[in-house]
């Protein structure tokens, strides 16, 4: 019962947060933030808690590793054991692990680039963003344009939801462009879901479905949230442009559209794979230098800083009490690098370092592009589609940040009231 006390607190807190963000604290949207949260309330409940849906889910998770072995067998033609398959020699170390993240999880990727432009090209993924941008049209009052770029993102990524509008992107509203902002930095589209549900299969089963549904809960709170913190202006241009740009195939064939989303999907690969090099070894030189330092009895360390940090919002979230230290440092490992790095340390972490309810918790709070680097990638690709509104794009980015890190973590926060609950 106190962890449920706490984490009501925890979401009176969150909401304040979001005040405080309010460029005009005297038009927030409450009443918007309301309907918010109880959309992610009735979500979370439907999603979590409804053995039908729970059983949808795990069907689902079926489907997943069956794109997984695909992609598997694959990777495992062209690169062989280091993609997963048999070794030719004996393994001497057991204990030690031969998961290859670059051979055996981001194959997937490509497999899933290559359906998602071949769905796409032949309309069931059409049919998709069309119904749900009709839905949160009429739920948020969103423009045409808004909603198929928000509703996109659930299925294709926090870049490639805005390209499907690039033509109307100068012409929304300010208000407009933050939903953007925050809807992509909310949740994890496309192939990343793919990805980290295979990543987090190891510590969770089912982990596709729940972050599937990370995603689902948090997209009706990023647009009350953003509405709320950016008070809507005179809506952008109408839907029918939107709907006319938007939902039309860029492809000539079906065979067209594979070749086209395997080699989309070969650039993401890459650069997911640079960035994770490139951060975990700054990581690492920081962690280096900071070696010398010793506080408390121990080097100091940038994990130990970032779980300082946010050790107040963790507790606020209602985690139980001996997982706030770990859930703290994943947290902020999370927002400063990615999320890649904070479900992999959480995945390394030894079984009994974070309770069961800890780790379903961490599953939905982690579940987004919300870090400092996506913000960064999100920047550049919205100023080169819309460079007329760099100023108005820049002016919101940390705010956005800000934004989507509290929508997730209201999401993980329900979540453990109801897991406490039922």
């Amino acid at each position: 019962m106190a962890e449920i006390l706490r984490a009501g607190v925890g979401v009176a807190l969150l909401l304040l947060a979001a005040w405080a963000l309010a460029g005009c604290r005297r038009a927030f949207g409450w009443r918007l933030l309301g309907f918010g949260l109880l959309a992610q309330i009735a979500l979370a409940a439907l999603l979590t808690r409804i053995p039908a849906v729970e059983r949808g889910f795990r069907w689902l998770a079926g489907g997943v590793e069956a794109l997984q072995i695909a992609a598997a067998t694959g990777a495992q033609f062209v690169f062989g054991y280091l993609a997963g398959g048999p070794s030719p020699f004996a393994v001497t170390n057991p204990a030690a692990s031969t998961f290859v993240f670059g051979l055996q999880a981001l194959p997937a990727i490509l497999l899933v680039g290559a359906l998602s432009a071949l769905l796409w090209h032949w309309g069931p993924l059409r049919l998709l963003v069309r119904g749900s941008s009709w839905l949160f049209s009429r739920l948020f009052g969103v423009s045409g344009a808004v909603g198929v770029s928000t509703s996109a993102c659930i299925f294709l990524g926090m870049i490639e939801a805005p390209l499907l509008i690039r033509p109307l992107l100068p012409r929304l509203s300010r208000g407009e462009l933050f939903i953007l902002m925050v809807d992509g930095l909310s949740v994890i589209g496309g192939s990343m879901m793919i990805v980290l549900g295979l990543l987090m299969e190891r510590r969770l089963p089912g982990a596709f479905g729940h972050i599937l549904a990370a995603t689902l809960i948090s997209t009706p709170m990023a647009i009350a949230m953003a509405r709320a913190i950016v008070p809507p202006e005179p809506p952008g241009d109408g839907d029918g442009a939107a709907e006319a740009v938007a939902l039309t195939s860029p492809y000539r064939s079906g065979l067209d559209a594979m070749v086209q989303g395997t080699l989309g999907a070969v650039k993401m690969a890459v650069n997911i794979a640079a960035l994770l090099i490139a951060f975990i070894g700054t990581v690492a030189l920081i962690d280096m230098m900071l070696a010398n330092i010793v506080v408390g009895g121990a080097p100091l360390a940038t994990g130990r800083i970032l779980g300082w940090i946010f050790t107040p919002v963790a507790w606020a979230m209602g985690f139980p009490a001996g997982d706030v230290p770990a859930a703290a440092q994943l947290l902020g490992t999370k927002v400063a690098l990615n999320e890649v790095i904070a479900y992999g340390k959480l995945v390394a972490m030894p079984a009994d370092a974070v309770s069961a309810k800890g780790v379903l918790m961490l599953t939905y709070a982690l579940g987004s592009f919300g870090n400092i680097g996506s913000v960064a990638i999100l920047l550049g690709a919205m100023t080169a589609m819309a460079p007329e509104r760099s100023a108005d794009i820049v002016s919101l980015g940390l705010r956005a940040l800000a934004a989507a890190f509290l929508t997730t973590c209201l999401s993980a926060t329900i979540v453990g009231i109801l897991h406490t609950l039922v």
